[in-house]
């Protein structure tokens, strides 16, 4: 039984440290596995994942990516060997899901954040779902 209709991929970014966080937020971390700052991962889109996402915004950007993110993501983690033009096509399309989640550790972005992190991306920050403008930061941080 799927949850959602379309299988999309979403890209999610730990953007904050460990310091000082509330125990059933690291606990959901610990089950994204993103156990560090700047590690990012692709997930297949469930509503399971919207909701640990919207439990850990503060800590968390995420956003649909396009094709050439998804195959800087996974040239980067290794994965997909000489097909993986085709599968990065396949993933942006819906057409294919993931089998598992694929995870990647990244850099500070280049020019740090424009905006602050202790807002939301909706109110001029940084944390939060940013839709396609995930590919810029992204594109920053490799």
């Amino acid at each position: 039984m799927e949850d959602c209709v379309t299988m999309a991929v979403v890209a999610v970014i730990r953007i904050k440290g460990h310091v000082g966080i509330r125990p059933d937020i690291k606990k959901t971390l610990e089950s994204l596995k993103l156990d560090k700052a700047f590690k990012a991962a692709l997930f297949n889109e469930s509503d399971v994942l919207y909701g640990m996402l919207k439990k850990a915004q503060r800590y968390l950007t995420w956003g649909t990516p396009n094709k050439q993110t998804i195959l800087t993501l996974l040239k980067k983690a290794g994965v997909g060997g000489e097909d993986v033009e085709t599968l990065a096509e396949k993933l942006a399309k819906g057409e294919e899901k993931l089998g598992t989640p694929v995870y990647v550790s990244l850099h500070p972005p280049s020019q740090g954040f424009k905006n602050t992190v202790k807002r939301s991306y909706r109110y001029k920050g940084e944390y939060g779902d940013r839709g396609e403008a995930i590919n810029d930061l992204i594109r920053r941080m490799v």
